[in-house]
C-alpha cells in the first residue's frame, strides 16, 4: 500500500470536514478525523467521505429514521438488507452482490429516495432485480413473489422453447411434467424437441 496520502485538511466533503490525519491500515486505507456540522467528531476512512459512500457522522441516517419513522417496517429492513450486501464486504452475501459488481443508484444510498421510487414492499413479495446481473436501480427493480425471484437467479436454466425464453420451472408448469424429470433430461443432454415426451412403458 501507498504509505502517502493527500493532505485535505480542511476540505468539506457532504456534512463532514477533514481536521487531521490519524493512521492507516492495510488494504482498508487511510483513517482522518472528521468534523460533522453537527458538531461531532468521528474517524472515517477517507477513501468514503471523499467518494461520498459517508456524507456525516451518522447523523444524517438518525435524522432520517426520526423522520420517515420506518425504520423498523419490512420496507426499510429490505432497503437496509440491499445496501449492505452490496458496500459491506463483511457481509456473508457480498461475494455474489457487490463482490461481484452489483451497484446502487446513488441516491437509493439514501432511504428516502428508495422508498419515493419503490412504495412500500407488499405481502409476501421481496426486491427483486428484472436483469440479475444489472444493479439496483429504478429502471431494473420491482416487487416480486418469492416464486418468481427464485427463478431469476444465475442458478436458473433458461431455454428457448418456440421463440420464447423461459426457465425450467415455467416450462415444467407449462407442460404439465416434473421439475426434476425436465432438469434430468436437460443435464443429459436431450435435444429441446424431445425434452417433454412419455416414457413408453413396455
Amino acid at each position: 500500500m501507498n504509505n502517502k496520502y493527500k493532505d485535505i485538511t480542511g476540505q468539506r466533503f457532504n456534512k463532514l470536514t477533514a481536521t487531521r490525519f490519524l493512521y492507516s491500515k492495510r488494504n482498508q486505507g487511510f483513517f482522518w478525523e472528521f468534523l460533522c456540522d453537527c458538531g461531532n467528531k468521528k474517524i472515517l476512512r477517507a477513501f468514503n467521505v471523499v467518494k461520498g459512500l459517508s456524507k456525516s457522522c451518522g447523523c444524517i441516517r438518525k435524522k432520517i429514521r426520526e423522520t420517515h419513522k420506518m425504520s423498523t417496517s419490512r420496507t426499510y429492513r429490505t432497503w437496509a438488507a440491499m445496501k449492505n450486501r452490496c458496500t459491506n464486504k463483511n457481509n456473508p452475501a457480498y461475494k455474489s452482490y457487490g463482490g461481484r459488481g452489483i451497484k446502487i443508484q446513488e441516491n437509493w444510498l439514501e432511504f428516502e429516495s428508495f422508498y419515493k421510487d419503490m412504495g412500500d414492499r407488499p405481502n409476501n413479495m421481496t426486491l427483486d432485480r428484472i436483469d440479475n446481473n444489472g444493479n439496483y436501480c429504478k429502471e431494473n427493480c420491482h416487487w416480486a413473489l418469492r416464486k418468481t425471484q427464485s427463478r431469476n437467479t444465475r442458478r436458473n436454466r433458461i431455454i428457448n422453447y418456440n421463440g420464447k425464453f423461459l426457465c425450467i420451472a415455467e416450462l415444467a408448469e407449462i407442460k404439465n411434467i416434473k421439475y426434476n424429470v425436465l432438469f434430468y433430461r436437460l443435464n443429459a443432454g436431450w435435444p429441446v424437441e424431445k425434452l417433454f415426451c412419455e416414457i413408453k412403458k413396455e
